[in-house]
């Protein structure tokens, strides 16, 4: 049942005044009261609002009116001789043509330009006449248009149900809301309303609402009063209006502001109703996900519960009467949050597909909004000559062709039924089909915390027969929840007898001077790197990212990469901002990272490209980020010659001040959590391109480095092959060491190939 807080409103003493935060002024201290007043002399963009309302003169009006440049539907239907008729002569329920007009006049870009003052105002002679001109007009497009709303029809019980989920996969839609507007019979709307209307509405309302049962019942929250901590919750929850809109409060909508105005909603705040916002009633039902049917029926429940509470004012050919004329009719708008990043590149392709079904795009923040992260909020457009059930239908199915056209550019694993039977019947020889096979019935339908699930692990592998992992993580709870194949793999791969990563040690001081100068000569080495890859604690990894994800990531990481200064200081750049002389420069700089492998696209390692991917570097080009390429950062010191010392100790700064804005995924054993689990441990790799023209052409050689565990590779990466005798030398341990330990391994594989090649060639003189 409701619990109904009306009584914090004092309804029996009206002229009791109160403070912008809703406390009545003679509970306050003379010191509270006195710093009030010095708060009270600076109005807040409320309290403006919480005297009554009263528009100007309607001559006045007028004037401004055909004065300005104003394009409105208002202008373009009152008429002089309408003007003259009107300006006098008061609707039934006691509105005025100024308060019609009065926000349409005093803002020159409304597109509309009128509101009732009350309903009457519909249906009032001469009053209609005007109206229907511009209700017409707005939802037809023809001032003399005939269409006439039908008979409300919220759909059968089995066509309610047969809305369903819009998207089952939970990758497309974000939330889902219907709502629909109420006012109540023979009441006026806002500008022609006086405290008196306003508290008999809510109270009213509270009756109403305390009978709804079940998953309806909930708590009625009134705007006077309200405590400063639940108001913030609500902004947060994102519940709270706000009189806020010089527009809708220069049509009297905020009059007599906060009185009468409410916040009803359900224990699960997947029902709410506000009270007096703009309409009477504002019924709203909502959840995360695109289950359309759950929510629409919600809705319709609590509505035709209320409809046997009160009346509600409609009138026929119009249907349900609003404050605005154009949420007249169904006055409902049901819309989603929809995930569409890559269709939003081609903004045609999406347009098209609304217009097609009469559906409204715009950003998650309202009318003239931005997206982010490729979400917009789509709508039905039209209010007026269609049944409830069918505005709903409308919008489904416009949402269903925009999820296709998303889904044809949008990287999704397979089915992981599919994904088994191809791993089955192929001829792979990973690490993921030997131990995936055993514990596969056990993991296949499991999600970890963040929502992944096996079948973004392995779509690669299973696509791919040549991989020799096959598997990637999802995120970084993947090596907890599919631990049953994730270790076995780790061990064979990093050829380990127990899992068993130390602590990160970086070394001391001391030790990190005894890095040595592998070429001070300038004769071998040409350059020196390392890099270590780091994981987000909060984020997924590449295949089970949203699209906001990927913006979130790049916008925290470049918030910490910002405050490095002295030499680490530098520039972010992000891919789809960057220009064609930025792009030159950086493939110059062998910097940029592509999107040209197919193993690492196939596990999701390009989703939603080039989104929240970048490249952040210092001055001197000696210390790099990348940004989303297959981490989520690859940190990287760099410069030429052999001075492994300085390269290390750069890096080791930069990850030091990082680690102090940034949380990175670990877990206890395992090191630093990656993307791919040959990387996890230290993640790091120190390498040097170095010539060797004549260890290379030994028949030992690759026996030789991997005696010191060192990979042998050609400069352009794995598999690549060898220019001019010179190759990439790095250490091939990341497991079951320190960092430390990693390189200076390294350091001692590379310095003894560097003697065996100084013998070679001195033998030759």
């Amino acid at each position: 049942m409701l619990q109904c807080s009306c009584a914090s409103v004092d309804v029996d003493n009206p002229e009791r005044k109160t403070t912008a935060d809703g406390k009545y002024v003679d509970q306050l201290d003379p010191q509270s009261s006195a710093g009030q007043q010095t708060t009270q002399n600076k109005m807040s963009s409320e309290d403006k609002w919480r005297c009554q309302w009263n528009s100007k003169p309607v001559e006045d009006l007028w004037s401004s009116l055909q004065k300005g440049k104003s394009a409105s539907l208002l202008k373009k239907h009152l008429t002089e001789d309408r003007y003259k008729a009107l300006k006098d002569k008061p609707t039934s329920l006691g509105g005025t043509l100024a308060q019609c007009m009065s926000s349409g006049a005093l803002h020159e870009g409304s597109k509309v330009g009128i509101y009732a003052c009350d309903p009457s105002a519909y249906a009032d002679p001469g009053y209609a006449e005007l109206f229907n001109l511009v209700i017409q007009d707005y939802h037809t497009g023809n001032p003399n248009g005939t269409v006439k709303h039908p008979e409300p029809t919220f759909g059968t019980d089995a066509e309610i149900a047969s809305l369903g989920d819009l998207d089952p996969s939970g990758q497309f839609v974000v939330s889902t809301r219907v709502r629909m507007a109420r006012s109540h019979e023979g009441m006026p709307f806002p500008p022609a309303a006086k405290k008196e209307h306003f508290e008999k509405m809510e109270k009213l309302a509270c009756e109403g609402l305390s009978t709804l049962t079940g998953n309806l019942s909930g708590t009625y929250y009134p705007l006077r009063g309200m405590d400063k901590g639940m108001q913030q919750k609500m902004i947060e929850d994102h519940f709270l209006f706000r009189a806020d809109d010089d527009v809708l409060g220069d049509a009297g909508g905020y009059s007599c502001w906060d009185t009468g105005r409410g916040i009803f909603h359900n224990k699960d705040k997947t029902f709410l109703t506000w009270l007096n916002e703009e309409d009477h009633f504002r019924f709203i039902s909502m959840q995360m996900g695109g289950n359309l049917g759950e929510v629409y029926k919600r809705l319709v429940d609590a509505i035709r519960h209320m409809e046997t509470k009160m009346k509600f004012a409609k009138k026929d050919g119009l249907g349900y009467l609003t404050f605005c004329p154009t949420n007249l009719g169904t006055t409902l708008r049901a819309s989603v949050h929809v995930r569409v990043p890559m269709l939003s590149k081609d903004p045609k392709v999406l347009k098209d597909i609304c217009d097609k079904y009469k559906l409204q795009p715009r950003g998650v923040h309202g009318e003239h909004s931005e997206s982010k992260g490729g979400v917009y909020d789509i709508s039905n457009k039209q209010r007026l000559g269609l049944t409830e059930y069918e505005a709903v239908k409308t919008m489904k199915d416009g949402v269903l062709a925009i999820i296709a056209e998303e889904a044809k550019l949008t990287w999704m694993p397979k089915p992981i039924g599919e994904l088994w039977d191809i791993l089955q019947k192929g001829n792979s020889q990973s690490l993921m089909k030997k131990f995936l096979t055993p514990v596969y019935e056990k993991l296949k339908d499991k999600k970890t915390t963040l929502g992944g699930t096996i079948a973004h692990c392995i779509n690669s592998g299973c696509l791919h027969e040549g991989s020799k992992v096959g598997i990637y993580a999802c995120d970084p709870d993947a090596y907890t929840t599919f631990e049953e194949v994730f270790n076995p793999v780790i061990l064979a791969y990093h050829k380990v007898d127990k899992i068993n990563h130390p602590e990160p040690t970086f070394g001391t001081e001391d030790e990190m001077s005894k890095l040595e100068n592998i070429d001070p000569e300038n004769k071998m080495v040409l350059s020196t790197r390392i890099r270590v890859a780091r994981s987000h604690t909060k984020y997924p990894f590449s295949p089970a990212c949203s699209s906001e994800d990927f913006e979130n990531m790049e916008a925290d990481t470049v918030a910490a990469l910002s405050t490095l200064s002295g030499e680490l200081a530098g520039q972010y750049y992000p891919l789809a901002k960057m220009t064609p002389e930025q792009q030159n420069q950086l493939i110059q700089d062998h910097f940029l990272f592509r999107n040209d492998d197919d193993v690492l696209g196939d596990a999701g390692g390009y989703k939603y490209w080039d989104i929240g991917r970048g490249i952040f570097h210092n001055k001197d080009k000696t210390f790099l980020t990348w940004v989303n390429e297959e981490d989520h950062l690859r940190l990287i010191s760099m410069q030429k010659g052999g001075d492994l010392g300085q390269v290390y100790r750069r890096l080791v700064k930069a990850i030091g001040e990082l680690e102090k804005k940034l949380t990175f995924a670990k877990r206890k054993g395992y090191g630093y959590l990656t993307f791919c689990p040959s990387n996890l441990g230290t993640t790091l790799r120190a390498s040097v391109h170095m010539a060797i023209p004549n260890v290379c052409k030994q028949p030992n050689f690759k026996e030789f480095c991997e005696k010191f565990s060192i990979q042998p590779r050609g400069i352009h990466g794995e598999h690549s092959e060898s220019e001019g005798g010179v190759y990439d030398l790095s250490n091939k341990r990341r497991l079951g060491l320190t960092e430390y330990a990693a390189v200076r391994e390294m350091l001692d594989g590379v310095l003894a190939i560097k003697k065996w090649e100084e013998e070679l060639a001195a033998a030759k003189k």
